[in-house]
């Protein structure tokens, strides 16, 4: 049984309780939980360790913060969806994390226009110190794969992020922001690129978080983050990493959600000696990665929609889906 957004805030604010315990109390459900009346009721109702934890008392101290984030989300112009809204994008309730664990979002802030995941993502990621060639190369394919009708998603970062979005952006294309920290304005990060996360929403793009207005970015949080750009994406473009970079954790999620990765190769010794290249040319010759140029770029658009056919027609040969 669905609970709606307002009881999983609540949920939420409980000590110990997450993502993977809401998920089973809903499923022991069996009528509509719309109040913090009929929430009590279930609650006396059940048995273990996890219900006795918490008082009735506690329930209506959380429903009552629940309550107060929810109006503040609303009145920042910030949208909220859950897990069972008909709304929610069904391949986000798929998601896994690198080790190939299920780590699904169950509440999805939003600024923006939500219509943009209509389309199929593709991530563009990459180095907070990309080349000089790196950051061309970000913002052709980017606007090169808008211009195929593909939302580029990334995490707003500096550096390959950045391109990746203002590649989407200068094509007159769409781009979604994943970000690690609450979709206010004075919660977002890097403050750097403030201005570009309201262009996106002002020319029509899209701002998504797991987290609630005031959650300033953390470690843990943007490492989290990175499996959401690729579980929202068809494939996933690394446009310049190093092979310990941070990227790697959308790298690796890609990997085992059996999704195509696309690696940018490079030419010039100027960018294939330095250090941020590396992961691109160790994944390319491990053949963990497909190479991406310029004039193999139609091979790649084949190779997504490929996927794209083979999740739509055998879901069940796809170990995400």
């Amino acid at each position: 049984m669905a609970l709606n957004s307002k009881i999983i805030i609540t949920l939420q604010q409980l000590k110990g309780v997450g993502t993977k315990t809401i998920l089973k109390i809903a499923n022991l459900v069996n009528s509509n939980i719309e109040t913090c009346e009929d929430l009590c009721n279930f609650w006396s109702k059940q048995s273990g360790k996890q219900f006795e934890k918490h008082s009735s008392e506690d329930l209506q101290d959380a429903y009552r913060a629940a309550e107060r984030l929810i109006d503040a989300t609303e009145r920042d112009g910030i949208g909220i969806l859950s897990y069972f809204d008909s709304k929610f994008p069904s391949i986000l309730k798929n998601c896994i994390n690198e080790e190939g664990k299920e780590d699904p979002v169950i509440i999805l802030y939003y600024r923006g226009n939500l219509e943009v995941l209509q389309k199929p993502g593709i991530a563009v990621i990459g180095t907070r110190e990309p080349t000089a060639n790196g950051i061309k190369a970000g913002e052709y394919f980017a606007g090169e794969f808008a211009k195929e009708n593909f939302n580029i998603v990334s995490g707003l970062a500096i550096g390959c992020d950045t391109t990746g979005h203002r590649g989407a952006l200068n094509a007159k294309g769409t781009t979604t922001a994943f970000l690690a920290n609450g979709l206010d304005w004075a919660s977002i990060y890097p403050k750097e690129n403030l201005e570009l996360a309201k262009e996106i929403v002002e020319k029509g793009g899209l701002l998504l978080s797991e987290y609630p207005i005031g959650q300033m970015c953390n470690r843990y949080a943007l490492v989290a983050r990175d499996r959401l750009q690729a579980a929202l994406s068809y494939a996933t473009v690394a446009i310049q990493t190093g092979i310990k970079g941070g990227t790697m954790h959308a790298v690796n999620t890609t990997l085992v959600s059996h999704k195509p990765l696309f690696m940018v190769e490079y030419k010039k010794d100027e960018d294939r000696k330095n250090e941020k290249v590396q992961g691109n040319i160790q994944l390319i010759a491990n053949g963990k990665a497909i190479p991406l140029r310029s004039d193999n770029f139609q091979n790649a658009i084949k190779a997504i929609d490929d996927y794209r056919d083979k999740v739509q027609n055998h879901p069940g040969e796809l170990s995400l889906f």
